[in-house]
């Protein structure tokens, strides 16, 4: 009768109820590798280094060899290294090879130490040593994720930049959280975190402002690796983000500065792998080249904008400009021929050249400063208002204007003296209403004019009655709408 084959170790592992075993070799007097297994024991081949002297849970390899480490938990929690489960054994199979055995839900209680002990050989019998094509498959993880990272849309921003580089970091890391923050900059976090007394499970909180701070405070120049938060606490990440087992956090380079954090959650909870090490380090590489070129594509930004903007308004009294009016109603008259409604004030300042003349350009161009300053006082957001040149401004107004309109009387109230001091601001105004299917280039012109009669009245006025009280000024003789 043929003799069966042993069923193979994957078969008898499934029978127990183990998911992962991770085979881990001594390299040195107090190092291990890992080198292959079973699950997870397979994929992390070759990534998982342990030393005694930093990780404390070492103790939990048994020193006997036959011995077996039992470790049981509500819910996955670490193990060895970075790596977690519910129900686990740590089984030395000779004195230069430990076995982790692991289950994220089933318990290996029930399962004698002598079963154990014998999957953790045969496992070890197995496993081969992580070969060419394990090392090529995760050079070739590392490379996909740079090159992630390197699609990143070209007309991103630094803020855009930067949370494109962590999401596509959180992904590759398997994190259910990531955060970045330049020096000096705002904090971007990424991913899901649960509810808090810290910031609401709010991924804007300002809060995390403080947890980046606690971070970077710990970091130096090195990163940091925790592989569960109990054995390296951090009260306000813990507060942040409750449910955190693992964080790994990395400094900046300069000339960007600040730090990135990621973080393992009970979600899925698990350590950081040398693997994990390496995709950050060169997500940080090769994301700061493309950071880099946003913060310049931004300064290039801003610096158009500001010339766009320059452009448009008055060096003197920084209202826009002759250009700025133009295009503005340009654009309204679009609005006037589909039906919208616009006024327009004309405004010219009586009593320039006097104040010119008796006190200087200076006291000239400072009348014409506080002229502004009333005029964007009575302005709303949606109106434009602009110095024509000289003494002349104009305001384009979305709607129309009336005689009973109260920002439009308190308006003319404060220019209505007779002429300009160097402590007040008198004005010739005329104003006009654009309606639907109007010519906004004859309102305009009817604004001018009625602002032309208007400084007509008011030289009579001064020369019949010098100094004598200012006529009210007819609101209503001020307002026409042209058709």
């Amino acid at each position: 009768m043929p003799v069966q084959p042993a069923p193979s170790a994957a078969a008898t592992a499934a029978e127990i109820g183990v998911v992962d075993a991770l085979v881990f070799r001594r390299i040195a007097n107090a190092s291990w590798a890992h080198v292959g297994g079973l699950g997870r024991g397979n994929g992390w081949a070759g990534i998982i280094d342990i030393d005694e002297a930093d990780d404390a849970l070492a103790i939990r390899v048994p020193k006997q060899v036959g011995g077996v480490y039992r470790a049981e938990f509500g819910e996955p929690d670490r193990v060895l290294g970075p790596y977690y489960a519910a129900s686990s054994a740590v089984v030395r199979v000779t004195p230069d090879v430990a076995v982790v055995l692991g289950s994220p839900t089933g318990s290996l209680a029930r399962v004698d130490d002598v079963t154990l002990l014998r999957l953790a050989t045969r496992v070890d019998a197995e496993v081969a040593d992580a070969g060419p094509s394990k090392r090529l498959a995760d050079e070739l993880e590392v490379l996909t994720c740079v090159r992630e990272v390197m699609d990143a849309p070209i007309d991103y921003g630094l803020s855009d930049t930067l949370r494109y580089v962590t999401t596509v970091a959180a992904r590759a890391l398997a994190c259910e959280v990531g955060a970045i923050r330049p020096r000096g900059g705002e904090v971007i976090v990424v991913g899901e975190i649960p509810e808090c007394d810290l910031c609401g499970g709010d991924l804007h909180s300002s809060a995390w402002t403080a947890v980046l701070d606690e971070v970077e405070a710990r970091l130096g120049d090195e990163p940091w690796c925790a592989q569960d938060m109990s054995s390296s606490p951090s009260p306000l990440l813990s507060r942040a983000v409750p449910e955190a087992r693992a964080v790994l956090a990395a400094p900046l380079p300069e000339p960007l500065g600040g730090c990135v954090l990621f973080i393992h959650t009970a979600a899925n909870p698990r350590g950081f792998s040398r693997q994990c090490r390496r995709v950050l380090d060169n997500v940080i590489d090769t994301g700061m080249i493309l950071v880099r070129t946003a913060a310049l594509r931004d300064d290039l930004r801003r610096a158009a904008d500001q010339a766009v903007t320059a452009a448009r308004t008055d060096p003197l009294t920084g209202l826009g400009n002759r250009l700025a009016w133009d295009e503005a109603t340009g654009s309204a008259q679009e609005a006037v021929d589909a039906g919208a409604v616009y006024s327009v004030i004309s405004l010219d300042v009586d009593g320039l050249k006097a104040i010119n003349d008796q006190y200087g350009h200076a006291a000239g161009d400072d009348l014409l400063r506080r002229c502004a300053d009333i005029i964007r006082q009575h302005c709303s957001e949606a109106d434009l208002a602009v110095r024509i040149g000289g003494d002349e401004f104009a305001i384009l107004v979305p709607h129309a204007l009336g005689p009973t309109d109260a920002t439009y009387i308190a308006f003319l109230e404060v220019f209505s003296g007779l002429l300009s001091t160097p402590d007040s601001v008198a004005a010739s105004v005329g104003v006009c209403a654009v309606s639907a299917g109007g010519s906004l280039f004859d309102a305009i012109r009817e604004a001018d004019m009625r602002m032309y009669t208007d400084k007509r009245q008011r030289r009579r006025t001064r020369a019949e009655v010098l100094g004598a009280p200012v006529p009210p000024f007819s609101r209503e003789a001020a307002v026409t709408t042209h058709r």
